[in-house]
């Protein structure tokens, strides 16, 4: 049986007066990668709330779902990007005036390109979700939704007496919201307001001076920690975030190489094109 002749390399003139940037190609490997990031993304998801449980025991650890999702995203990042930027390669016009090498440079470049702009929607759009986060905030913390509700409502459970009015407890507990803010954002909260925060929750909850105290000291210290495990686990992320990126950036360029060679050298696909 005879084997197909290798297709010749294509060769374009040297007359071409295309531009060097090929946007056309740069965007549809862009969209490309965000597609199939959109959608590992999602199963990503359906994935990670098979591995959680609402029920005490049940469900992968927290250590091992942060590992689980992180490596996902590395994943998702990276494999997009791989696409998106073979897509950019063999699509991308070759112009006649360019050696080996510098098919390669531009093809390279092209793919980082389309990483780059991937980067820039990726980092507007979520700049539009922090905005609607923080008007969000701003709006639950109007009405007693903040975050830190549950740790101020902590601070002013009753022993059974009836507390002050709805009102003043109200007002009471935003202003011991401003208070813990300041002591978990590492500032040291005064003697002074430690007491008046006692003595306002001593008020409104039946306890002794020294109890609610002893109850502000105890809520304070779980805030401090919340805060500085959330801190550490920000700067981790950060620092995975900004390494996927980089390694994306990297693989979109190696992809967008092969993915210009293999135009170059007319690979054909067609056998795992065909349905029959």
């Amino acid at each position: 049986m005879a084997t197909r002749p290798p297709t010749a390399p294509v060769r374009t003139a040297a007359t071409d007066t295309h531009a060097y940037v090929d946007w056309g190609a740069v965007i549809a490997g862009a969209v490309i990668a965000a597609a199939i990031s959109l959608v590992l993304l999602t199963f990503g998801s359906a994935i990670g709330l098979s591995m959680t449980s609402p029920y005490e025991g049940a469900g992968a650890s927290k250590a091992l779902f942060a590992i689980a999702l992180g490596l996902w995203v590395v994943w998702v990042i990276v494999s997009s990007n791989l696409a998106g930027g073979y897509v950019v390669g063999r699509m991308r016009r070759r112009i006649g005036d360019a050696t080996e090498h510098e098919s390669d440079v531009r093809d390279g470049t092209h793919g980082v390109a389309m990483w780059g702009l991937g980067v820039l929607i990726a980092a507007v759009l979520a700049m539009a979700g922090v905005s609607g986060v923080v008007a969000g905030g701003a709006k639950l913390a109007s009405g007693g939704g903040n975050p830190a509700a549950y740790t101020v409502d902590s601070l002013f459970r009753t022993t059974g007496q009836q507390p002050a009015g709805g009102g003043e407890t109200f007002a009471a507990k935003r202003e011991a919201t401003r208070i813990l803010a300041q002591g978990t954002a590492g500032q040291p909260i005064a003697d002074a307001d430690k007491a008046y925060l006692g003595r306002l929750v001593a008020a409104r909850t039946g306890l002794s001076q020294a109890e609610a105290e002893q109850r502000v000291d105890s809520v304070l210290a779980r805030a401090k920690t919340a805060a500085d495990a959330a801190r550490k686990t920000g700067i981790v992320s950060g620092f995975v975030i900004a390494a996927a990126l980089l390694a994306a950036a990297a693989a979109a360029w190696w992809a967008a190489v092969t993915g210009g060679r293999h135009r170059d050298q007319g690979t054909d696909f067609s056998r795992f094109t065909r349905w029959r």
